[in-house]
């Protein structure tokens, strides 16, 4: 009986869990621009020059130490209140190959990078926001804080922060010099998000140095990190076969971080709107019975052959549904998407939605409700409607009521409908407790056949 019940078992798990095609989603490409124009880089150059030779005089410099190795952190971390699983994509590393166009190589003798016929070969990293960059840059979600400890010794500010081309050469950004005289640059930042502190003043590592725009020469918010050591020589911070000397970062990510971004449910697929409106996003997480969802995971760097588990649990934690998926190519952030309607009788209270990858799971709740709960205390004290008899038998009369007159269960799954009639047969339905909404308004009723 044992082994009958765990074959049992086995053969239901084997029918849950299936490989399924999404409904939709895919790549989401960043267009590659000129980051950094060669006007602007002049002036940068120009700049620092003339900062560092007037805070090596006041003394706010020391000479470079440079049998000292400065470690390097992530650039980026999540602002407080926000809680995507992670929050960036890399679009573009350094150009090893000064050949163009398209002759590019990064560190580790791929081709994420870029070049452009003018010339210009990719100088830094490019992190970009994802999923929602627009939508996560007006909410200030992600800050720019300082990788290694150092001093100010440029900054520019009061430039717009939603560009969407490479004619916008002036960008808002933060520069600092580090102990060993090497200098980080911190670009495209959020308009009047740079910090307070001036040029000649010290920062510790981690301390926020502003927020992630699109200001200058950008086409999406991104923050472009470029490394310079103390004689002005370009450094790629990353080592690989392509790049041997020694890691500049303290923990090097690997050049595929497959990640899960987030896991989310929604009303409607996203729309990525033209640069620079935010998304439609249409994320949701309150639901009725029978409601169509949309369960959406967002990834970077997820590879090829690569299997992600999705699986929806009901509030008692047992399984809705559960299902494999591997993307055909690998793209640095994509997106999949698949719908289910939830049940006609659901378990009310809270859901979970959960994938894992690689190990990490990332996990999102979603209320499934009671629709009388739905509706707001206001409507309620205001609802004119008038329902009799309440218990009812089997004619139920509904007295000045905002049409379309909807009877429902409930968990939300709707029995009747009606744009005119106002006398609703019941003598059908089993006795319990059902809802009457007519426009805005809700009232509970109990059918009792026997009363």
């Amino acid at each position: 009986m044992k082994y009958l019940f765990l074959s049992l078992l086995f053969s239901f798990l084997t029918i849950q869990l299936y490989a399924q095609h999404p409904a939709g989603g895919g790549e989401y490409k960043h267009e590659a621009v000129e980051c950094v124009p060669t006007s602007l880089r002049i002036q940068i150059e120009e700049d620092l020059q003339k900062n560092i030779h007037q805070l090596k005089a006041s003394g706010k410099i020391k000479p470079g130490k440079k049998t000292r190795f400065v470690g390097l952190e992530w650039p980026l971390k999540q602002a407080s209140g926000f809680n995507y699983c992670s929050y960036f994509g890399i679009s573009n590393f350094v150009d090893h190959n000064l050949a163009y166009p398209n002759q590019v190589l990064d560190y580790n003798c791929g081709s994420r990078t870029y070049d452009l016929n003018t010339g210009y070969n990719h100088g830094g990293v490019d992190i970009y926001l994802w999923p929602f960059d627009w939508n996560m840059k007006n909410a200030s979600q992600v800050e720019i804080i300082a990788a290694a400890p150092g001093i100010i010794v440029n900054k520019y500010d009061g430039n717009p922060d939603s560009n969407c081309n490479f004619s916008n050469p002036n960008w808002n950004a933060v520069f600092i010099q580090h102990a060993d005289g090497s200098v980080a640059w911190y670009g495209h930042m959020k308009n009047g998000s740079l910090t307070t502190k001036q040029i000649g003043d010290p920062v510790i590592v981690g301390e926020k140095i502003g927020l992630v725009g699109s200001s200058g020469s950008s086409t999406a918010p991104h923050l472009h990190f470029e490394l310079h050591d103390a004689s002005n020589n370009l450094i790629d911070p990353y080592t690989g076969t392509c790049n041997v000397p020694t890691s500049w970062w303290n923990t090097q990510k690997p050049y595929y971080e497959s990640t899960i971004n987030a896991a989310f449910t929604h009303s409607a697929a996203p729309v990525f709107n033209p640069c620079p409106a935010p998304a439609t996003t249409n994320q949701k997480d309150t639901f009725l019975a029978n409601e169509l969802v949309y369960f959406i995971g967002y990834f970077h760097d997820n590879e090829v052959g690569q299997v992600a588990t999705y699986t929806i649990y009901q509030p008692n934690n047992s399984v809705f549904a559960t299902w494999t998926h591997s993307p055909p190519l690998t793209y640095s952030s994509s997106y999949w998407y698949w719908t289910y309607n939830l049940p006609l009788t659901p378990m009310l209270g809270t859901w979970k939605f959960d994938i894992t990858l690689l190990g990490q799971t990332c996990s999102h709740s979603f209320e499934v409700i009671d629709p009388f709960i739905a509706a707001s205390t206001s409507d309620l004290e205001k609802s004119k409607m008038h329902v009799y008899p309440n218990p009812v038998k089997n004619w139920l009369k509904v007295e000045n009521p905002e049409y379309p007159i909807q009877l429902m269960t409930i968990y939300g799954q709707l029995l009747f409908n009606t744009f005119s009639e106002s006398l609703i047969d019941v003598s059908h339905l089993a006795d319990g407790m059902y809802i009457i909404k007519a426009g805005n308004q809700y009232q509970k009723i109990s059918i009792q056949h026997n009363e």
